[in-house]
């Protein structure tokens, strides 16, 4: 096969494709709260743990770990981007394979 140019744009497309998923899926992975949100729920059991001896009754359900719902909307969206970029990083290469090699006719 021969490279042929003929589609300079899906080239630069792919390129700016390739450069927007990297950043994307690093924002993502910066964001991402899962530890917080794993360190709150594993902090509230153990405080449930101590609090209840062996001995005595359960009176009413210990209280969720304290997390905001701006947290859990922010570990959702980084989620969410960092899926988004994986995405465009794969996008990216196919985009610019075509660019070089798709020769209309």
């Amino acid at each position: 096969m021969d490279p042929s140019f003929t589609h300079p744009h899906w080239i630069v497309a792919g390129v700016l494709l390739l450069l927007g998923g990297f950043w994307l899926f690093r924002w993502g992975q910066r964001n991402d709260d899962r530890g917080v949100i794993a360190a709150a729920a594993a902090e509230a059991a153990i405080n449930k743990l101590r609090k209840n001896s062996p001995g005595k009754t359960r009176a009413s359900p210990a209280p969720a770990a304290k997390i905001g719902a701006a947290t859990r909307f922010r570990n959702a969206m980084a989620q969410f981007l960092a899926i988004v970029g994986l995405l465009m990083i794969i996008a990216g290469p196919v985009l610019i394979v075509f660019g070089l090699f798709y020769a209309a006719e």
